[in-house]
């Protein structure tokens, strides 16, 4: 993998290029694990709850985080029409 430049705010904020974003699927809001070894610090995709979800459900409520969503939402919708 290529090295990366990142800055750091005045905040202690970084900002990940978007082409890593892109290519880890990493979206607004998502949380992060950051490890510490030595004077290195390793980056953490955590999945999400629906992540999870749609890797045990894969068969009755859908393969992907935004499928399982749709599955959810469309089941509490018809749960408050009746």
């Amino acid at each position: 993998m290529p090295t990366e430049t990142v800055t750091v705010s005045k905040r202690g904020c970084i900002v990940l290029p978007a082409h890593i974003r892109r290519k880890l699927n990493v979206k607004p809001g998502a949380r992060m694990l950051i490890h510490r070894k030595n004077n290195q610090l390793t980056l953490e995709a955590v999945p999400s709850f629906t992540q999870k979800l749609s890797v045990i459900t894969r068969k009755t409520m859908g393969s992907t985080p935004e499928e399982v969503d749709e599955f959810i939402d469309q089941s509490r919708r018809e749960r408050t029409d009746d």
